[in-house]
């Protein structure tokens, strides 16, 4: 078994700070969001300690594949609640100012920090996939998503950006 530079565990561990933090965020914002989801989120915190408390038992009896597999998917949860408060702050409530803050503050520094990681996982770079495409994947995958994201929550912005060009062509 080879010594992975991360541990299959981190994504786990990374999953319950990212819980902790939206009941942080979400109990600021008690008024815009159901009262019930600061306590969820720390019941989904509660279940990724629980997760790695059991998990230590089977670190021999599961592979890092299967390791590997089951951490990603309790971080693709997390980050999944990230974007779902911003789609539901945005959406269902109107608050397109509030959506877009929560876009660039929380939104999108975490979701290219958790690219980040996974990237970095040794699991994949042992594939047959050269390093740096997938960190010039990354810069660009993390571009894309910050413009989509901006151009999603306000899609008057490129208007404005035409409308500036044009100016400026004409002085």
């Amino acid at each position: 078994m080879a010594d992975p530079a991360i541990l299959p565990e981190f994504f786990a561990l990374l999953s319950v700070d990212i819980f902790l933090l939206l009941s942080l965020l979400t109990c600021l914002m008690d008024q815009r969001l159901p009262k019930a989801v600061p306590y969820i989120y720390q019941i989904a915190a509660l279940i990724g300690f629980g997760h790695l408390l059991v998990s230590k038992d089977f670190l021999m009896i599961f592979g890092d594949y299967m390791r590997f597999w089951y951490n990603f998917f309790y971080l693709l949860v997390a980050l999944a609640n990230i974007v779902a408060i911003n789609v539901y702050l945005a959406i269902e409530r109107k608050l397109w100012a509030l959506a877009k803050a929560w876009a660039g503050a929380v939104t999108f520094p975490i979701t290219v920090i958790s690219v980040f990681f996974v990237s970095n996982y040794s699991f994949l770079q042992g594939a047959q996939f050269p390093l740096l495409l997938l960190q010039i994947g990354l810069v660009v995958s993390a571009i894309v998503m910050g413009v989509s994201i901006s151009m999603f929550l306000s899609p008057d912005l490129l208007n404005k950006f035409r409308r500036r060009k044009e100016v400026t062509q004409w002085k």
